[in-house]
């Protein structure tokens, strides 16, 4: 059997969805800097592989009908050489803030003091951090979170912000999506590193049984600007007073209208935290 290596350079808000497309059809997923504002994806087929060469074809046009994407390169591989071995060798480290490293598990790294790492193995490849949304969250939270603080999750996905509070200081994460897909996930992903004890996982979002008035020092949502005006006036009650609540996935178009939102409710002083066309806007409940 041959091997085709699959690539493509993509701007950083595509990368989570053509990474989740490479994942679905492909064997394996790896990330590069590809210049300031791009990364490269690779993923492996194999040559008789025809139905799912189609779909990842597919899946790139339609996304390159929003966006100019790069060319869906295919490269067959030499006569012997593993496909397994050239997809992990093209994986690399990615530095989100100033403490966090993001790293898969097969990668020798020495962790500099004070660095707080988060290994992600290939199957999370839907949030690995190069998206603008959770690379800002990402960052917000390493200021925020402090040892002993009480998180939710508020549409958990891969787990990714779960994992970094925890990993960051946090006792316990409440973690929740609509999605009973990704909660499967999430939770595989909370039980490979073992920190499944510290995490209430479930389907659903606020209100919710398991998040209780005042009970929370931050909120993570990072769902999207109409989910999030939605949402705001459940998250501010199972907020402690003077708790933060870091709201993601909004287009700067939309900017507005959340930050009006969370202003009307009382969250103040809101700070924004662009990148690329989107911005997470941080606020704090009143008292």
């Amino acid at each position: 059997m041959i091997w085709q290596e699959l690539s493509i350079v993509v701007p950083y808000e595509y990368v989570e969805p053509i990474s989740y497309l490479f994942d679905r059809y492909g064997h394996g997923v790896s990330m590069e800097q590809e210049g300031p504002d791009q990364v490269l994806l690779r993923t492996y087929l194999a040559d008789t592989s025809r139905h799912r060469m189609a779909r990842i074809e597919i899946g790139v046009k339609l996304a390159s009908l929003l966006q100019p994407l790069g060319e869906l390169k295919v490269r067959p591989l030499d006569e012997g050489e593993d496909w397994q071995n050239s997809w992990k060798a093209h994986f690399s480290l990615l530095r989100v803030g100033h403490r966090l490293v993001i790293k898969p598990s097969w990668i020798e790294y020495q962790a500099s003091p004070g660095d707080v790492l988060i290994e992600l193995d290939p199957g999370m490849a839907f949030g690995t951090g190069y998206h603008p949304t959770t690379y800002t969250c990402l960052t917000a939270m390493e200021t925020l979170v402090k040892p002993g603080m009480t998180v939710l999750d508020l549409g958990t996905g891969s787990g990714i912000l779960t994992i970094a509070a925890i990993k960051l200081g946090a006792a316990s994460v409440l973690a929740l999506d609509i999605d009973p897909d990704a909660v499967r996930a999430a939770r595989q992903n909370f039980r490979r590193l073992g920190i499944l004890p510290q995490v209430a996982l479930a389907t659903g979002t606020v209100p919710h049984p398991q998040a209780q008035p005042d009970q929370f020092d931050l909120v993570v949502a990072n769902i999207s600007a109409r989910a999030v005006q939605e949402r705001a006036p459940f998250i501010l009650p199972v907020l402690k007073p003077g708790g933060s609540l870091v709201a993601s996935g909004i287009i700067q178009d939309q900017e507005q209208g959340v930050h009006d939102a969370l202003a009307a409710l009382g969250f103040a002083p809101i700070e924004r935290r662009p990148r690329e066309d989107w911005v997470s806007l941080v606020g704090r409940r009143p008292g």
